[in-house]
């Protein structure tokens, strides 16, 4: 589900496009709103512990952050970062109980149930009928990726699947590469700045926001509105009307 933006058109307007883009998490299906309600339960669980005016996930968020190049993006991760947050948190105090209830929010979390947003099998259908090749690209743990989007069903709807361990230029200069596609020629549709838009124009293609209602901080970045070849969409059928054109 997007949050309310303003749209915003191409100044540049795109030509002679092979390659759409589609980023999976936050776009296509819900993910981050279920990190921030677990998140929440985890301060909670936390609050025995801290001061009255500590709050349990700034320094999750900090650990979490910290331990991206190591244990990557996901829940897993997110499941070990609460783990060491909590021992540093309690001074090791925290007993099994607590540590057995952080990995049940995790297998939570891998288990519920996956439904694209409303309207996002529509879109994808009329993308279809534009003949541009399609792919999700998206980034995080390849089990846990391959298993949402098999659960989605909209594997249907796109030409292939790119999961990456991060999305910056040298990955998606990878992607591209395996396509045979040209940047200039390549068009991202994605929820976030950071990952979805800054490194795909930075890399010479075009770049589709949909700014989505719960964003992770870790993705926040200023927008780049002057650039000609970034566009603002309020959903993803607003992103393919926007191609179509």
């Amino acid at each position: 589900m997007s949050a309310e933006v303003p749209t915003s058109w191409f100044v540049e307007a795109p030509r002679n496009l092979d390659l759409v883009g589609l980023d999976a998490d936050d776009t296509l299906w819900e993910t981050e709103g279920g990190f921030q309600d677990i998140a929440s339960r985890f301060e909670a669980l936390m609050a025995p512990y801290l001061l009255a005016d500590a709050v349990a996930g700034a320094h999750l968020d900090d650990v979490e952050r910290r331990n991206l190049a190591v244990f990557g993006y996901g829940v897993k991760g997110f499941t070990l970062s609460m783990i060491e947050t909590a021992i540093m948190l309690s001074d090791g105090a925290v007993g099994g109980d607590d540590i057995a209830r952080i990995l049940d929010w995790s297998r939570e979390m891998l288990g519920n149930a996956l439904e694209p947003y409303p309207g996002v099998t529509e879109a994808l259908a009329l993308l279809a009928r534009t003949g541009l090749r399609r792919s999700i690209i998206t980034k995080g743990d390849l089990f846990e990726q391959e298993t949402k989007v098999a659960a989605s069903g909209l594997s249907e709807w796109v030409d292939g699947v790119e999961i990456l361990p991060e999305k910056d230029l040298a990955h998606y200069n990878a992607v591209l590469r395996r396509w045979g596609v040209d940047p200039a020629r390549f068009v991202m549709i994605g929820n976030s700045v950071r990952s979805d838009i800054v490194p795909v124009l930075e890399l010479g293609g075009w770049a589709i926001w949909v700014p989505s209602v719960n964003q992770w901080i870790h993705e926040v970045a200023e927008p780049p509105l002057d650039h000609p070849r970034f566009a603002v969409a309020a959903s993803l059928g607003s992103a393919v009307e926007l191609i179509g054109r």
